[in-house]
């Protein structure tokens, strides 16, 4: 649990829809698989709550469709993951880092029921350009650098494409809010 301080540098959202705390540096192996697995687990989990809740209540035929790109696509990518922390032995954590982004998942949730019509959608798009951000640059300059396990990086670096996918698709439809 030594390491948990670092994970502190890993915060999602200052402010529960659209700004997020900047990831750190990690030096290689400085988080461990099983942290790793759980902030994976955990970003995963939170996606589709927001995609599911984003596709009942969007107006924009994009903005619903990217909301249920994102039930489907992270739904996948949990299960994957899932797949792979077991075939490996690793157990994902609960920390800070994973408190966090469930917490700030559900509060998302809840602050974008407050929104209706074209303010839902333009709330929604923005809170996924910075979730994306933030997980991108996360998986870049933490996770990445910081997966033991073979199989855990290449995971990583898979669904690193997959987010910077999500990441060019939510900037393009919220530009065209």
């Amino acid at each position: 649990m030594k390491k948990l301080p670092l994970l502190l540098s890993l915060v999602v959202l200052a402010s529960a829809c659209t700004t997020m705390d900047p990831p750190m540096t990690a030096a290689p192996g400085a988080l461990p698989d099983a942290d790793i697995a759980g902030i994976v687990t955990a970003a995963n989990e939170g996606e589709v709550q927001q995609g599911n809740a984003a596709s009942a209540r969007a107006t924009s035929a994009d903005v619903r469709s990217f909301a249920q790109m994102m039930v489907t696509d992270h739904t996948a990518a949990l299960n994957t993951a899932r797949d792979t922390f077991s075939r490996n032995g690793i157990t994902p954590a609960e920390n800070y880092t994973t408190r966090k982004l469930r917490d700030n998942s559900q509060l998302t949730v809840t602050n974008l029921a407050t929104y209706s019509g074209a303010a839902f959608d333009r709330t929604y798009m923005q809170t996924q350009v910075d979730l994306h951000q933030w997980l991108l640059t996360t998986l870049d300059q933490a996770l990445i650098p910081s997966a033991a396990n073979a199989e855990v990086r290449s995971l990583l670096q898979t669904q690193r494409a997959s987010v910077a996918a999500h990441l060019e698709r939510a900037r393009s439809i919220r530009a065209g809010l």
